[in-house]
């Protein structure tokens, strides 16, 4: 099989060398015993999986930290199996840096497992190679996963698993093995191992129900956020003095990636079109931050600031400084139809104004005038507008209450855990 794989990888179609390795394993792999659901009531031993470095302060591993946190919190035992980032030379070295970037002790055992690359590429499936081994030597009554590629060995376990859907298109630079991965977890989404089909939208569980995912199978639940990390009652004097900010004018903060399919381009057109405003733009590779200063500076723009990425514990700081709070996506973002931001939860928590577009997904969270001022996608009139009426009612404290009410009450992690923990409990695996 070996051989296959290679004289197919040599002439360009590893695709297809791929998808035949892995019928190959389906046909002469022994088949795991039938997967043991723990009663109602007991403890869950959880294993989650992931694929990206760690720590890292990507939004994904971000929003995996933080379910294992609410996991733990719920009184679970959670593993994350996880490849170390190749920064930290040690694995304690790591977790130090962990516990640094993420606010302190983690309540949950991290354990690395090795990244392979397979035939001088694919790392990602041999990082899952290693963290499904570590899997099988482990004892667990339940595997997390938002890795589609993991979805093609789980049912083998012998262990219930739970498959997260973050997107619609599973491999972005592959329509062949885009399809190949979806009619996979579609396909295993009807075997008894498959405990749930978790989709971060309502937009989102609606297409993978379109797919063919059991509707007995799926839950929509909406990202979270950290409730305790964010606190309206800081005064925005306070926050700017701490974090070296010296203006008398508005101040609009957008905190995320600097990528182009998240209108930069148009956040700089708009401090061009509004010098009353203070635009700050926290986040961003060194390389995205040094194209878009060369580009506000190209067209004069003096009052948008790029302070760089930082860890996540420092988000609040910058969120309590701003008057306003700016989400911005375009269209073309992969993920759009389905998305669910962790930045719309924080922002609803900070407590202070939000301005953003009006995409399906923010929509089923928030509405236009009750918890924020949205506009239309892609309308840079529109953004300005908004913009223009946001600084105009920054003493009207009824938006950002209600924004905050409602995160409180409905989208904290523990809450979409809890929601979790409730369907898994309907279908007869453990809840405490």
């Amino acid at each position: 099989m070996l051989i296959i794989l290679y004289l197919e990888r040599k002439v360009g179609d590893f695709t297809v060398a791929l998808v035949r390795v892995f019928g190959y394993l389906e046909k002469n792999s022994h088949p795991a015993s039938p997967p043991s659901f723990p009663s109602e009531g007991s403890s869950l031993r959880i294993g989650y999986v992931h694929s990206t470095d760690f720590p890292t302060v990507d939004a994904n591993v971000v929003q995996v930290v933080q379910m294992c946190r609410a996991f733990a919190v719920h009184g679970h035992s959670v593993t994350l199996f996880i490849p170390r980032a190749s920064a930290y030379p040690t694995d304690d070295v790591a977790r130090t840096a962990a516990r640094e970037m993420f606010g302190g002790e983690l309540p949950f055992e991290i354990r690395f497992v090795p990244r392979v690359r397979l035939l001088g590429r694919l790392e990602v499936l041999g990082t899952v190679a290693g963290a499904l081994k570590a899997i099988r030597q482990a004892d667990l009554d339940l595997v997390y996963s938002r890795n589609p590629w993991t979805v093609l060995f789980l049912p083998r376990t012998g262990v219930p698993y739970v498959f997260e859907a973050h997107e619609e298109r599973i491999h972005l630079r592959s329509r062949f093995l885009d399809s190949f991965l979806r009619s996979t977890i579609v396909k295993n989404s009807r075997k008894p191992s498959c405990a749930l089909v978790v989709a971060i939208s309502k937009a989102l569980c609606g297409i993978w129900r379109e797919f063919g995912v059991p509707e007995e199978k799926l839950l929509d639940a909406h990202d979270g956020v950290e409730l305790e990390l964010f606190h309206p009652s800081q005064s925005r004097e306070d926050a700017r003095r701490q974090l070296g900010i010296e203006t008398t004018i508005p101040v609009v903060v957008y905190a995320g990636a600097l990528k182009s399919d998240r209108g930069i381009d148009r956040m700089i057109r708009a401090a061009q079109e509004l010098p009353e405003i203070e635009f700050y733009l926290a986040g961003g590779k060194e390389n995205e931050i040094a194209h878009w200063k060369t580009e506000s500076a190209r067209i004069g723009v003096t009052n948008i600031h790029f302070p760089g990425r930082m860890p996540h514990r420092e988000i609040p700081l910058w969120l309590a400084a701003a008057d306003v709070l700016l989400m911005m996506w375009k269209w073309r973002v992969p993920t759009i139809r389905g998305c669910s931001p962790m930045k719309l939860f924080e922002y609803m928590a900070a407590g202070r104004l939000i301005v953003g577009p009006a995409f399906p997904t923010v929509c089923e969270v928030m509405d236009h005038g009750k918890e924020g001022i949205l506009f239309e996608p892609d309308s840079q009139t529109g953004l300005i507008a908004a913009l223009r009426e946001a600084v105009t009612t920054l003493g009207d404290r009824t938006m950002p209450e209600a924004a905050r009410k409602k995160v409180a009450e409905n989208y904290t992690w523990r809450a979409r855990t809890e929601r979790i923990l409730d369907a898994l409990a309907e279908r007869g695996i453990g809840k405490i």
